[in-house]
């Protein structure tokens, strides 16, 4: 599974680099907007929302659950620098909205349990080392909660991600950077387990 975790930069508009990666085969976008106020990510959902629902693409946000009911999209996911709790965000969105979170270690991927959290990413700090670590001690230890990969996603890091058992990977730069943003998508989709 390949996230895009897009954001504006300079060149194309956050709607044309959605539409690029969707003409690469990426099913699911992850608006990055820090910083940003309502109402300039209101802007920004305005031109992206018609082009995933045209294209059946599923659409989350990082940090701002209140927006993402607000704009009826797929759900939300919450990092590190999102104050509240996942739980919280589970029972404020309802059990249809997809609810992702950063974790940085095996107990909090446990933690979880019972908290009908949809996937974890693990800390993009952490290395390709760590991150296989935590995944083996979630899943010694009987979690079956699917983990996300971020970071630097490229197709020489992707084997490594996908080898220590990440169910997916959050990708961003290598896209987002592309002089091709539909041909970056195709390579890193190309690459299996």
């Amino acid at each position: 599974m390949l996230q895009y975790i897009i954001k504006e930069n300079g060149r194309h508009s956050v709607a044309e680099l959605a539409q690029k990666a969707i003409d690469g085969g990426c099913t699911w976008l992850q608006l990055h907007v820090p910083g940003m106020d309502d109402a300039e990510v209101r802007r920004i959902a305005d031109e992206l929302i018609p082009v995933c629902k045209d294209a059946g693409v599923i659409l989350t946000i990082e940090d701002r659950p209140e927006l993402a009911k607000e704009l009826s999209i797929h759900g939300v996911h919450l990092t590190g620098a999102y104050p509240g709790t996942a739980r919280k965000v589970r029972e404020d969105l309802g059990p249809g909205a997809i609810v992702g979170t950063q974790v940085g270690d095996a107990q909090s991927i446990l933690s979880l349990r019972g908290a009908d959290i949809d996937y974890v990413t693990l800390d993009p700090a952490l290395s390709i080392e760590k991150d296989a670590e935590i995944i083996r001690a979630a899943r010694l230890a009987g979690s079956d909660m699917p983990v996300v990969i971020a970071g630097n996603v490229t197709p020489d890091t992707l084997p490594a991600m996908l080898a220590a058992g990440a169910n997916g990977v959050a990708a961003s730069d290598f896209i987002t950077n592309a002089d091709d943003p539909v041909q970056a998508v195709k390579e890193l989709l190309a690459i299996k387990p």
